[in-house]
Formats: C-alpha cells, sequence, structure tokens
C-alpha cells in the first residue's frame, strides 16, 4: 500500500499529541506506585513496633524506625497502661515527595494541591500482653 507525504505527517502530528498525555499517565502510574510501597512499609513498621509495645519492652520506636528502612519516619508510641487491659499503640507517618514532574504539570492547570508532599500515615494497635 503506497502511502503519500500527507498521510506520515499525520502521524506524526497525531503521535505529538499523544505522547505527552501518554508520558502524563505513565508518571502518574510511577508516583502512585512508590507512595503505595511507602504506605505498604509504614504499615508493616508501625505493626513491628506495636509489636514490641504490647509486650512492655523497651525499643517500640527503634523497631519502627528500623522497620522501614530507607525512609524517613516520624514514630509516636502510646505505651502500655499500667495495670492490666489496655491497648498499646503506635503511630508511623512518612512524609512522601513526588519523584516526576507530575505534580508542575498540574500546577500549570490550576491543581494547586496536587503534586505537593503528602503524608502518609499508618497506625498499629495491639492488646497489652503480660
Amino acid at each position: 500500500m503506497k502511502t503519500d507525504a500527507r498521510d506520515r505527517g499525520a502521524t506524526a502530528v497525531e503521535v505529538a499529541l499523544l505522547m505527552p498525555i501518554l508520558l502524563v499517565l505513565v508518571m502518574g502510574i510511577v508516583d502512585f506506585g512508590l507512595a503505595l510501597r511507602a504506605q505498604i512499609t509504614i504499615t508493616q513498621a508501625a505493626r513491628e513496633g506495636v509489636r514490641v509495645a504490647a509486650l512492655k519492652q523497651s525499643g517500640a520506636a527503634t523497631r519502627a524506625t528500623t522497620a522501614a528502612s530507607g525512609l524517613s519516619v516520624g514514630v509516636s508510641v502510646s505505651a502500655c497502661p499500667s495495670g492490666t487491659g489496655g491497648d498499646a499503640t503506635v503511630t508511623v507517618t512518612h512524609t512522601f515527595n513526588f519523584v516526576t514532574p507530575v505534580g508542575g504539570l498540574a500546577g500549570m492547570f490550576g491543581g494547586a494541591s496536587f503534586g505537593s508532599p503528602i503524608t502518609l500515615s499508618a497506625k498499629g494497635v495491639m492488646p497489652c500482653e503480660g
């Protein structure tokens, strides 16, 4: 099948129109995946920390920070109350910064909050033992 110069030009225009949309989509997928990975990591860190706190051992915050390797996290520990019963609580927070320029692109179109850093949080609660 023979194509003339007009068809080749139309193909170039179609690629030029669709490529930015596809790139923004791929960048959004990358950022979403990294944010999901960070959320899973801090959830696991909260579980690890609250497990130590529920056994009334020291070092729950250190254990949670160690479990969130590669992330800068803030840890809040509410230890077991004296006496019987009660729950130990560990909250882990992380500020996630987008790695792709998709946030800057959204700012050009009026999306002020999209693309700015978001705070991820995970909370672990476990009944106190012993």
